[in-house]
């Protein structure tokens, strides 16, 4: 693990233990509301773990904030590098996210990256809106039960709670832009 995922990792313990302390609400039960252990959560709190993106979602969803939140974003002007560590992966290791930032407190914006040939699959709060941009490639989308075939510069705009399928069929990776929308923040 390199130096940047733990302090990502740290990053988001600190955060969390914050967040859940500030709702008054114990490991016990977030382990409840999100469906992730008191094992798992305790490790995420104290930096020992880097857990992945499905673990973060749950985590989110069972605290009604939006990923970013777990994520600490103090510089007033920052530099989202390219080659940046901080993402975190899917549980096949096909699917990464890097948070970039939170803007004005209901929207947050993420770079993702889909392997060839995978799938990877997600939920957001209620009353969200996500906007995804395809930077290279070809991507279908499943929302809704629809299918859509994206490809580089399509732009797709959707219900962020609604059950949504990223599927990258080539054989290169597929590079995206992503925007979540928030109503209550």
């Amino acid at each position: 693990m390199s130096e940047e995922n733990i302090d990502l990792s740290s990053q988001v313990g600190m955060n969390l233990r914050e967040i859940r302390k500030n709702k008054r609400i114990s490991i016990e039960e977030l382990a409840s509301f999100s469906d992730v252990s008191k094992l798992t959560l305790g490790k995420i709190e104290r930096g020992e773990a880097n857990p992945t993106l499905n673990i973060l979602w749950k985590i989110a969803r069972g605290l009604n904030i939006p990923l970013a939140s777990l994520v600490d974003f103090q510089e007033e002007s920052e530099i989202y590098r390219f080659e940046s560590n901080h993402h975190f992966a899917g549980q096949n290791n096909d699917w990464f996210i890097t948070p970039l930032c939170k803007t004005f407190g209901s929207v947050e914006w993420h770079r993702a990256c889909i392997e060839p040939n995978s799938a990877y699959s997600e939920y957001h709060l209620a009353g969200s809106e996500e906007i995804v941009h395809v930077l290279n490639g070809q991507l279908e989308m499943e929302v809704g039960g629809k299918n859509h075939q994206l490809n580089k510069w399509d732009v797709l705009k959707f219900k962020g709670d609604e059950l949504h399928t990223y599927r990258n069929r080539s054989d290169e990776k597929v590079y995206l832009m992503l925007s979540l929308t928030y109503m209550n923040p």
